[in-house]
């Protein structure tokens, strides 16, 4: 191994542990709310029968824009989907416009969990703009400004509590789609994400779902629900939770089809699609990125020495849209459907 390989693992191996500890902390306080084989049972029979393209079908949006020119800033309105927090079921984001009118193509910022700072993706918004596109910084279910009182920005978004975590995942994918047909309609020709993380998982299972996402950069994705369940050492506690309330890995692995991107392909297509991993990354394993890139015949994986936590990744995620997928997507002329 080399001097500066061997810098590179052990600063990320500390990084991430430190990151790990603080998530596994935080989760003891929800033992309480741990899934149940009942409540699981229950939430699974809920939806059978349901495709995962119901499950995750957009809806009408109350949301009020103008057809002359598109909004700035934080915009909110009610969530189509409810999981009964009335501070979170709404959906929020900030828009950045590139010009004066819809005619541009628009790009969806997806934070990661438990993120805390939207400065940086601010940032990256107005480099976004700078290229000519629309930018979207969506707040996820139960970050930012749509975190309840007494919680921490994204605590309750993956917790023990599993019906919650996944009910989170059908939130944001509803909401995003739904605000992409709006903005269509508004006059804007198509959408790209970029995701981290879990954002990245959002921006995942839109791009299997949403013939609106031309192009995705996908940072770290959870893209394999029972490793990032079982495995992970991120959610130690949570499994320590719901394996002493009786739910087993055979129970979890019936979700696979309505929220694991590795058990589905994509409508976008895959040429437009890249996929990040970090090489000493222990929740979304390089082996596993390597894997969804094989599945979905994607043929741009990228690896790069960080760990799960870092910024490389994002400066990446932007040279590859900037230099490659958007002159690509421009030069195609993908003005409409």
């Amino acid at each position: 191994m080399s001097p500066l390989r061997f810098l590179h693992r052990g600063w990320a191996a500390i990084i991430d542990l430190v990151t790990f500890e603080l998530v596994n902390l935080i989760q003891h306080r929800h033992a309480a709310a741990a899934i149940t084989p009942e409540k699981l049972g229950t939430y699974l029979a809920e939806w059978e029968g349901v495709s995962a393209e119901e499950f995750y079908a957009a809806q009408d949006l109350a949301l009020d824009l103008c057809p002359g020119a598109p909004p700035s800033g934080r915009v909110t309105c009610p969530s189509p989907v409810s999981l009964g927090e009335a501070n979170n079921d709404r959906v929020v984001f900030e828009f950045f416009p590139a010009g004066p009118s819809w005619d541009r193509p628009v790009m969806f910022l997806l934070h990661g969990l438990m993120s805390a700072s939207a400065v940086g993706y601010r940032a990256w918004a107005r480099k976004v703009n700078g290229e000519g596109w629309h930018a979207v910084f969506v707040h996820l279910p139960f970050h930012y400004d749509r975190c309840p009182s007494g919680y921490i920005s994204g605590e309750l978004a993956v917790s023990p509590d599993g019906a919650r975590t996944v009910g989170g995942v059908r939130q944001a994918v509803v909401e995003i789609r739904s605000l992409m047909r709006r903005f269509r309609a508004m006059g804007a020709p198509y959408a790209g994400c970029w995701g981290m993380s879990y954002g990245g998982w959002i921006g995942a299972l839109l791009a299997v779902f949403e013939p609106l996402v031309r192009c995705a950069m996908l940072m770290e994705p959870i893209v394999d629900f029972q490793h990032a369940t079982w495995e992970s050492p991120a959610t130690r506690t949570l499994r320590q939770h719901v394996e002493r309330g009786g739910v087993t890995r055979e129970m979890v692995a019936a979700l696979d089809r309505l929220v694991s991107p590795m058990t589905m392909r994509p409508v976008c297509d895959p040429g437009h699609i890249a996929l990040l991993a970090a090489q000493f990354d222990r929740i979304a394993t390089p082996e596993i990125i390597r894997e969804l890139a094989r599945a979905w015949g994607c043929h741009r994986y990228r690896c790069y020495p960080q760990g799960h936590v870092g910024y490389r990744l994002m400066r990446e995620a932007f040279r590859e849209w900037r230099d490659e997928l958007r002159p690509m997507l421009e030069g195609k002329g993908q003005g409409s459907l």
